[in-house]
C-alpha cells in the first residue's frame, strides 16, 4: 500500500504546477446500490477534491480525486483514492458505483490510455467484487462513461484480505480536444468488509522505449532469420 501513497503523493506535487480551466469540472460521486448519483467533492479543473459519502450501509472515504487538465503535450492524468470502503451491514453486500472525471483535457490528442487500480483489503468477503475502467469522451461531457474511448475493465480479486492489483490500456488514434476523462468503478462489499484503493487513468503519447522495443524486436527477428540462413548455407552439400 506503501507505494500507492507514494506515487500518488509524487504526482499530486507535479500536478499542483499545473495550469488549469477553471470554466471545467473536476467531480467525484457515487450511487449506492443503484440509487441516484450523489457527489463526494467537486473543485475547479485540474485542482484536487475530497470527502465523504454513505448509503445502504457503505460508509466512503475519499481521500482525493485530482486532474492535470488541460494535461500536457505528455501526459493528462486523473487520479482518485479511498482510504476506506466499509460494509457496515451485519448481513448482506451493498454496492458502490463510482464516477469520477474532469473535463477540458487538450492534450495529448493521441496515444495510449492506461488504466490502473490497486489497493488493499483489511477485511475480506466471499461476495467481494470490483469492477475498473476508464473512458474519455469526445463530446467533453462531465463523468460520460462509457465514452468514447474505453479500456476493458480489469476485475481485480478482493475476496480476501492482502494487496491487489490490476492494469489495463487501449490505442487511442486520434482524440478531439476538449474531452474528458472518467473513471469508473463498481465495488460490492460482503457485510463487514473493509478495502481501500488507489486508481489512476492517463493518456500519453508512444513512448521512445516503447518505439525502441518495436523496433529492437524487429531487429531480433531479422537476426534469426540472418542466422538461420547462413546456418543452412554453411551444410555440406550432397554430390
Amino acid at each position: 500500500m506503501r507505494r500507492y501513497v507514494l506515487a500518488f503523493s509524487l504526482v499530486g506535487v507535479t500536478l499542483a504546477a499545473l495550469t488549469h480551466d477553471a470554466a471545467a469540472n473536476l467531480l467525484a460521486e457515487v450511487s449506492f446500490n443503484g440509487g441516484a448519483f450523489v457527489s463526494i467533492c467537486t473543485a475547479p479543473s485540474g485542482t484536487v477534491c475530497g470527502g465523504s459519502a454513505s448509503g445502504g450501509g457503505l460508509q466512503l472515504n475519499m481521500a482525493a480525486a485530482q486532474s492535470n487538465s488541460p494535461g500536457t503535450p505528455t501526459l493528462a492524468v486523473l487520479l482518485s483514492s479511498a482510504v476506506s470502503v466499509t460494509n457496515t451491514n451485519t448481513s448482506g453486500t451493498a454496492t458502490a458505483h463510482l464516477l469520477i472525471g474532469d473535463t477540458g483535457y487538450l492534450a495529448p490528442t493521441s496515444g495510449t490510455l492506461l488504466s490502473h487500480i490497486g489497493g488493499s483489503v483489511a477485511v475480506g468477503g466471499p461476495l467481494n467484487t470490483m469492477s475498473f475502467f476508464s473512458s474519455i469522451d469526445q463530446g467533453n461531457g462531465q463523468n460520460v462513461s462509457p465514452g468514447t474511448f474505453n479500456t476493458a475493465a480489469v476485475t481485480p480479486n478482493i475476496s480476501a484480505a492482502g494487496s491487489y492489483d490490476a492494469t489495463n490500456s487501449a490505442a487511442i488514434p486520434s482524440i478531439s480536444a476538449p474531452y474528458s476523462m472518467t473513471e469508473n468503478l463498481t465495488i460490492t462489499l460482503s457485510a463487514g468488509s473493509i478495502m481501500n484503493y488507489s486508481s489512476s487513468t492517463t493518456v500519453s503519447p508512444v513512448s521512445e522505449p516503447v518505439s525502441l522495443l518495436l523496433v529492437g524486436t524487429s531487429l531480433i527477428g531479422l537476426g534469426v532469420s540472418l542466422r538461420r540462413k547462413r546456418a543452412a548455407n554453411a551444410q555440406p552439400r550432397m554430390i
